[in-house]
């Protein structure tokens, strides 16, 4: 599904079956948002997609978490905006051979003061992303966040899917012991 979720725009765009399945995963995807988190709690959060690893206007940029968002709490007076945007293009982290580091990434993000003032938080923020791996970007889209909100907005993080890292090795967990 994650698979299927990530498909780059520009490959949907050449693909049908491609833009299906991408679609289908979004629908998915939506529709366990919607089962797993009740309509009063859902109204009561502020929900931002982190944004995407392409800036607008790019011919890759993926608008799928806010569609998710939209799609999951149709209907609902739900909050769902986009207050943070990347001002540049980057590889995507899971197809990246060399990562942003955080500093890197956190440079990159700018938050829209615009569509803060459009109309109060509420008291609890939901950064909502695809697939939780180190928790980089959730940690460089809170910081900027927390620079410009009241200090007791709650920020949250909710995540599609989350990597497993595999067990370490003996090496690794304990690199002092030798090895036979």
């Amino acid at each position: 599904m994650i698979f299927n979720y990530k498909c780059p725009p520009s490959t949907a765009a050449q693909k049908a079956a491609r833009a299906r399945y991408k679609e289908a995963a979004v629908a998915d995807i939506a529709a366990g948002l919607r089962s797993a988190i009740a309509r009063p709690s859902a109204e009561q959060i502020t929900w931002l997609p982190i944004p995407p690893s392409k800036a607008q206007g790019h011919a890759d940029y993926d608008d799928r978490l806010t569609r998710t968002l939209r799609m999951a709490f149709a209907g609902y007076n739900a909050d769902i905006r986009q207050l943070l945007r990347q001002t540049a293009s980057t590889e995507a982290d899971h197809a990246a051979g060399n990562r942003l580091d955080p500093e890197e990434l956190y440079g990159l993000l700018q938050v829209d003061q615009t569509a803060i003032a459009a109309r109060p938080i509420q008291g609890t923020i939901a950064l909502f992303d695809d697939v939780l791996t180190t928790g980089k970007h959730f940690k460089c889209c809170e910081r900027p966040l927390r620079e410009v909100l009241p200090a007791d907005v709650t920020i949250i993080g909710v995540f599609v899917a989350r990597r497993i890292l595999s067990a370490p090795t003996a090496a690794e967990e304990f690199p002092m012991v030798p090895q036979l």
